[in-house]
């Protein structure tokens, strides 16, 4: 199929520009609307709120993220007028499987994101025995989408194969696409000394944010900025207060972000669960020298992997930052453009990627397996029901 002709609407759960999730589709819909002939974002919104955006709880131990709920009327009655040729969904969450369950109602060919490994995520929060029962049931979801979409598009190699294990048909791997104004800010030179260091991401466990906070209490004589939020806002405000060399910014806009990877010379990302790192691209974008533990996805990436400093098994932060230092201001600033362009090509072929896998899902007949079991369905439709919304 022409990709001008494509009409695409993306149903995402993740809060707009909240995450990397929120922001990778956020990113994505701004640079397919120059390539193909209709896009539409749905998507919950602090300050913007969607018409197809409900009513929401706060989500049981991170009082910065909200469970949004669909308005199943509003955006049933957006698919009957787009009418598109590919309803594109990330893993379990209700905005999405409402908008499977239309999807398959009518006929529309799906497309399944993998952007997360849920198993590891549940371990990190709820332990052992209930991350069994929960990861059990969301891969029962995933499961179900998988089996039902006509295709599957993941971020990184590792997980193809968890996509074709969970029975994704046609799994294609895609890149990530960068906000405009990672990309199109006049860029700043990076200085021939590292002075300030940086972290931006939420505050939560998979992160490991604490390593960071633990390298800036043993480098007294750099400054260290944060930008972010969620559960551990606390304790690094806490940090904040007794290190002097320590600097946090809360949630910050994509322009605050740009100014401050800007004033720093590295961007550090030490994640103990990282499906990709869309931060790391953007602190790559900006010429800015990146460190990432081995379980960040981009590693995965040959040509960005040559960009970052990745840290060695059993080596710590504090290490890898005085490797880096160790070479000299012309090797560091070779490193940084080369990572630029390997991030601005990354951009371009993830656009490319993206349509093409998009053509060809619009051409596939839709899977006769059935849509959600009508038990988790009539869950769905009754939380997002209009007596719910008005009694939260």
């Amino acid at each position: 199929m022409d990709t001008k002709e494509l009409r695409i609407l993306f149903v995402v759960d993740a809060i707009k520009g909240r995450n990397g999730v929120g922001a990778y589709f956020q990113d994505l819909a701004s640079h397919l609307k120059d390539q193909v002939a209709q896009v539409e974002l749905v998507q919950p919104c602090m300050q913007d709120p969607h018409p197809c955006q409900g009513a929401s709880i706060p989500i049981p131990g991170d009082p910065t993220q909200r469970l949004f709920f669909p308005k199943v009327r509003e955006l049933s009655a957006l698919v009957w007028e787009m009418k598109p040729d590919v309803i594109v969904i990330p893993g379990p969450g209700i905005f999405s499987m409402i908008g499977y369950w239309i999807a398959k109602k009518w006929g529309i060919p799906v497309c399944v994101t993998f952007q997360t490994d849920y198993n590891r995520l549940v371990e990190l929060y709820w332990g052992k025995r209930l991350a069994r029962l929960a990861g059990g049931f969301l891969n029962w979801v995933n499961r179900t989408l998988f089996q039902g979409s006509e295709t599957a598009a993941t971020i990184c190699e590792s997980m193809i194969a968890q996509a074709r294990g969970a029975g994704a048909r046609n799994p294609q791997l895609v890149g990530t696409p960068l906000a405009r104004e990672f990309v199109h800010t006049p860029v700043v030179e990076l200085d021939n000394t590292v002075q300030r260091v940086c972290y931006v991401g939420r505050l939560a466990a998979e992160k490991n944010i604490e390593s960071f906070l633990a390298l800036a209490s043993r480098r007294p004589d750099l400054q260290f900025e944060i930008a972010g939020d969620g559960p551990l806002r606390g304790k690094v405000e806490k940090a904040c207060g007794e290190q002097g060399n320590l600097h946090f910014h809360g949630w910050c806009t994509r322009e605050q972000v740009v100014s401050m990877l800007d004033r720093c010379q590295v961007l550090v990302l030490p994640s103990s669960v990282e499906a990709f790192g869309t931060v790391a691209l953007e602190a790559m974008a900006r010429e800015r020298l990146v460190i990432t533990t081995p379980a960040c996805g981009i590693n995965e990436w040959p040509a960005l992997a040559n960009g970052l400093w990745i840290m060695d098994e059993g080596e710590s932060l504090f290490d890898t930052l005085d490797r880096l230092q160790s070479l000299s201001p012309v090797t560091r600033s070779l490193k940084a453009g080369q990572a630029r362009q390997a991030a601005l090509s990354m951009n371009d072929h993830a656009v490319t990627q993206w349509t093409a896998v998009l053509a060809h899902c619009a051409t596939l007949a839709p899977n006769p397996n059935p849509a959600l079991p009508s038990p988790t369905l009539a869950l769905l439709r009754r939380l997002s029901s209009s007596y719910i919304r008005n009694a939260l």
